[in-house]
């Protein structure tokens, strides 16, 4: 069996099974994603694609590393060639979808905020897109998605603020009783109490967030992929190393006779070892008594 450098194979089988927990916690994750969003049915179609592209990317993950493990670990040569194989592709995967993420970030503002333009006014939108606002306004305590007037003369429940401390703040804002739709409300005079603060400015920090990490994952990633790649080449190279035949001799040995000729056929034969050479030579005549 070939001999690989045994610290160097160790630690080949660490890094595989270290990025094959990785794959599970992508699927683990999948799985509990779709168990929080399971009561959604309007996103239902959108986010099973999702969890479907998690199950699929930590599936491939956990299985390379494994087939690659299982190849330095048992000194086969093509599961480590298949292994070598997908972490190039793996790594220029990545690094097709990072590059254009980093050279068109400074577009993704503009880009996002043409798309909720496209849904105002809210108060004419669809029902999804209206329940998807009022959930957004109520986790991030904000009204409407440029201005309250998003809402048109029906500004909802969600904007408006929730007690003394959100006044007390400085995060709320007076607008005319008109624009408030029926609802249970906090009264200043004509004035009622909403969120100051517009959604779009959060959301676009939490995309501008969630960019950073994408790039950045991917870009660890692909470094990570193109690491396996080197370090399988390097285990590919000491197996064809430890490999190559030991090259053999073929040698031709006779023996010899009285006058230098062999009474038996010579034997062919392989040897790892130099051939033996018999000195040929003629012996003096005797004189006559």
């Amino acid at each position: 069996m070939a001999k690989l450098n045994s610290c160097f194979q160790r630690l080949f089988v660490f890094f595989n099974l270290l990025f094959a927990i990785v794959g599970g916690v992508i699927i683990g994750l999948g799985l509990l994603g779709q168990f929080v969003y399971n009561d959604s049915t309007s996103e239902l179609e959108n986010q099973t694609k999702g969890f479907l592209v998690m199950y699929l990317v930590g599936g491939v993950t956990m299985a390379m590393s494994l087939l690659g493990a299982y190849g330095a670990h048992r000194e086969k040569r093509i599961p480590l060639i298949v292994f070598l194989v997908a972490c190039f592709i793996g790594c220029f995967g990545l690094l097709r979808l990072a590059v254009p993420t980093a050279m068109y970030r400074s577009e993704m503002k503009q880009i996002m905020e043409a798309k909720f333009r496209e849904a105002l006014p809210l108060n004419e939108a669809s029902p999804d897109v209206r329940q998807f606002t009022e959930r957004i306004q109520l986790n991030l305590k904000c009204c409407g998605l440029f201005s309250y007037t998003d809402w048109g003369n029906n500004v909802p429940d969600s904007c408006l603020c929730q007690g003394e401390e959100d006044e007390m703040k400085g995060t709320c804002l007076n607008i005319p009783y008109r624009l408030l739709f029926l609802s249970e409300y906090r009264m200043t005079g004509h004035q009622k109490m909403i969120y100051k603060q517009t959604c779009f400015p959060i959301l676009q920090g939490y995309l501008a967030k969630a960019l950073d990490i994408l790039l950045g994952v991917s870009f660890a990633f692909a470094a990570l992929a193109l690491l396996g790649a080197v370090m399988s080449a390097v285990l590919l190279a000491q197996l064809r190393s430890s490999t190559v035949a030991v090259p053999v001799v073929f040698s031709v040995s006779s023996h010899p006779s009285k006058f230098g000729f062999s009474s038996h056929p010579p034997k062919f034969g392989f040897s790892s070892h130099p051939p033996k050479y018999s000195e040929l030579y003629n012996e003096p005549e005797k004189p006559e008594k």
